[in-house]
């Protein structure tokens, strides 16, 4: 179904938590069995979202678009940053699950100003780890840093040593295909052969533009280059979207569901 959470629900139909592409970067890292349960998992306090924390990532379906950005504006402010948000009717029942991605599809038509070097993450921040460094590495320094990608390169992080970009999408996958996580991170996205040049914007692009890629190509992240495509700008994600998506759609904007 290309997404990347799941709400869980009790035998009575009630919400329990949510598990996200995070829960699996954070499972591949510590080097958790496949074999784990959900229900064992959210009880193990290290789950992104156990059920105390479901409060807090809540949606009515009459929320705007807006309301939405501004919460997730808000968790990225926090120790742990979300990019999914539950939404639940007055009795409780589920409506489903909005991600940052979903902001980004709504970005696409609202023409938000503003170019991706502004609201990037600076290449300075974002992990990056060699090729020949084992899957492991790159997902605990992903999980470390409190960063949603790593690049990989050898040598100078630029667009000519680029290798290509681990998310926590590439962790879902490997953990379902159970690939080792000894494995060379470079060996294994030579095996994927995916290029990540398709995957690229350059910083003077238009957010919108920007947040229309995203959605056509149901990605999180774009490595963002400079003017000459030479020099790694940095990495713009669906998150980082969510810092315009209010004034750019406006206090009015469609509700969440």
């Amino acid at each position: 179904h290309n997404r990347s959470a799941a709400a869980v629900v009790g035998d009575d139909g009630a919400l329990l938590g949510m598990v996200t592409e995070n829960d699996i970067l954070h499972a591949c890292s510590l080097g958790l069995s496949p074999t784990c349960g959900v229900d064992a998992w959210l009880h193990k306090h290290i789950a992104r979202v156990p059920s105390e924390l479901l409060g807090s990532l809540t949606l009515r379906p009459s929320c705007t678009l807006p309301d939405a950005a501004a919460l997730l504006r808000a968790q990225a402010a926090s120790d742990w940053a979300f990019r999914h948000l539950v939404v639940l009717d007055g009795r409780g029942d589920l409506h489903g699950v909005l991600s940052s991605l979903d902001l980004a599809l709504a970005l696409c038509s609202a023409g938000a100003d503003g170019t991706a070097a502004e609201v990037l993450k600076p290449r300075c921040i974002v992990p990056v780890c060699s090729s020949s460094a084992a899957l492991s590495h790159v997902l605990e320094q992903m999980s470390l840093s409190r960063q949603n990608c790593a690049l990989i390169a050898d040598g100078e992080p630029t667009v000519s040593n680029l290798l290509g970009l681990v998310t926590p999408r590439d962790a879902l996958r490997a953990f379902a295909e159970h690939v080792p996580i000894t494995v060379q991170v470079g060996q294994w996205l030579r095996g994927l052969q995916a290029s990540w040049e398709p995957r690229t914007v350059e910083c003077w692009e238009p957010i919108s533009s920007c947040a229309a890629r995203m959605a056509r190509d149901s990605v999180h992240h774009l490595v963002v280059v400079s003017a000459d495509g030479l020099d790694i700008v940095g990495v713009l994600s669906s998150t980082d979207l969510a810092q315009v998506i209010g004034p750019a759609i406006g206090p009015t904007g469609g509700a969440a569901e």
